[in-house]
């Protein structure tokens, strides 16, 4: 199977109070879902989580999703899988400490912004793919850095590997475990009309 990530961009619209932007943002993640099941042919409807948020797999297909303000991210695949989308930009300074130690930031090479959210993105992913949240992040660590696109993380003595995009200032990542992907950016534009 070729994992199919999707993003999907989110309009800003001004005057949304914070629960309505975080439920746009939701909305448009199932969105972003949608397209990817159309992409890889498993089924429109039916995509569940468990009360604690958890995606619950639909006929044989694991799924996950991510959202910003601006973006929503979505993937599907016959394999546990994580995706998480970040705006890259600047944070507090003691924010690298809680994401990696020493070892992992002399892999990654840097403490830059752009470092820091490759390997917060690689780890969330990885967590999402096991059905865990950011309350294990120390648990999940950085194994290898293959290139500018791919690192391998571990977590419960199994690797992970890890595949990054970078779109719009900000960066994706998706659990691949040895499959091909294929990225979609699709805008509302690329959608006819009488659909979502």
């Amino acid at each position: 199977m070729i994992l199919q990530p999707v993003l999907v961009p989110i309009p800003v619209v001004e005057g949304f109070s914070p629960p309505q932007r975080v439920q746009q943002q939701r909305d448009y993640a199932r969105r972003a879902l949608r397209h990817c099941a159309e992409l890889c042919a498993a089924p429109l409807n039916g995509w569940l989580q468990s009360p604690d948020g958890v995606p619950i797999p639909l006929k044989g297909y694991h799924w996950s999703i991510s959202h910003k303000r601006r973006w929503a991210a979505a993937v599907i695949a016959d394999h546990p899988v994580g995706i998480d989308i970040e705006h890259v930009h600047p944070r507090r300074g003691d924010l690298f400490g809680a994401v990696g130690d020493d070892d992992e930031w002399a892999l990654l090479g840097d403490r830059s912004w752009h470092s820091f959210f490759r390997l917060f993105t690689a780890k969330e992913a990885t967590l999402k793919a096991n059905g865990v949240g950011i309350g294990y992040l120390s648990a999940c660590r950085l194994a290898e850095v293959t290139d500018d696109r791919h690192v391998l993380t571990k977590y419960k003595d199994r690797d992970w590997r890890i595949e990054h995009f970078e779109h719009d200032g900000h960066i994706a990542a998706v659990t691949c475990a040895g499959a091909a992907l294929a990225w979609n950016v699709i805008t509302l534009e690329d959608r006819p009309p009488s659909e979502p």
